[in-house]
């Protein structure tokens, strides 16, 4: 990994440090570090006293992050680990309670444009797709390993794709072994000649979030933040696609004080506190002129939710 700012242009950043830092005390989470844009950012606004924490899946970054330190007061500590460990993490540091959390659920920069890495469908790379090359199995050996069945659920539970099954055979029955990136895409052509951008894009996304299980990470982490937040704490959730964006904002929707009374009763009793309150309604997205800057951004979309102070279970 080369010494550059450049490893991760973070996106909605001025929108995120505005939303979690109301103060320049408490203990702040980028659980998503990657290349610390967003932590350098929340790192400029925090005094002495404060504790900012980093955390990441991907080794690369945490061995980044610690060569190119943060100027700041507050206390830093750096996890390599998943952002769905972030329970056990707070109590390893013996923090109670959290002010504010990030979560930014792109791939960083570095990964996509480093073909070693295996995200981009845009450069010949071997499919890995890994977060954490440490662990787990690369994208190439679960195409292996997948029946058909099992590799059309994929395509359509995280891709969206239409007729997955007729692609998951087009894959599995290819002539040659599925190894790279552009063994798969000539795959695809024999198959359905030439494919539109989105469409393979949503390919290669389906096989990301089956190897990193990322969907399953995201409902663990979410599941942890009403009990580790402090009242008026608040979550920020960038997402970039259907799948997660719907998943949070049903979270934080279902999170807010509402009745669950059957509808045969006439007057609410079940007086169900709720634990978070939605900041914003609609998702944040990014302004044309970050997005001129950064085209990444234009499918970033930042949801926002606030512990509701004084409830108790």
């Amino acid at each position: 990994m080369t010494e550059t700012s450049d490893y991760h242009v973070p996106v909605l950043c001025r929108e995120v440090v505005d939303a979690l830092c109301n103060g320049k005390n408490g203990c702040f989470i980028d659980a998503t570090l990657g290349g610390g844009g967003h932590f350098r950012a929340l790192a400029r606004k925090l005094s002495n006293g404060a504790t900012l924490i980093g955390i990441d899946r991907d080794a690369d970054a945490i061995e980044w992050n610690r060569r190119n330190p943060t100027a700041t007061a507050a206390s830093v500590h750096l996890e390599h680990a998943r952002f769905s460990e972030i329970a056990r993490i707070c109590e390893t540091l013996s923090i109670s309670s959290v002010d504010g959390v990030l979560i930014d659920l792109g791939v960083s920069s570095f990964q996509i444009d480093h073909p070693e890495r295996g995200f981009s469908f845009m450069q010949e790379c071997g499919l890995d797709m890994r977060m954490n090359t440490r662990e787990g199995a690369p994208a190439m050996d679960l195409i292996d390993r997948f029946s058909v069945e099992e590799l059309a659920g994929v395509l359509a539970r995280y891709g969206e794709i239409r007729n997955a099954r007729r692609m998951a055979m087009a894959i599995k029955s290819s002539p040659e072994a599925i190894r790279s990136s552009s063994a798969l895409r000539t795959c695809l052509t024999r198959e359905y000649g030439q494919l539109k951008y989105k469409v393979l894009a949503r390919v290669f996304m389906a096989l990301r979030i089956a190897v990193n299980d990322e969907l399953d990470e995201l409902r663990t982490f979410l599941a942890a933040i009403p009990e580790l937040l402090a009242d008026g704490g608040r979550i920020a959730v960038i997402s970039y696609h259907s799948l997660e964006d719907r998943m949070v904002k049903e979270f934080f929707r279902n999170s807010e004080p509402h009745c669950i009374c059957p509808s045969s009763i006439l007057r609410c009793t079940c007086g169900r506190p709720g634990k978070l309150k939605r900041v914003n309604r609609k998702a944040i997205v990014a302004s044309e002129d970050e997005i001129s800057v950064n085209p990444r951004a234009r499918s970033a979309r930042l949801r926002i939710a606030e512990k509701i102070a004084g409830v108790t279970e």
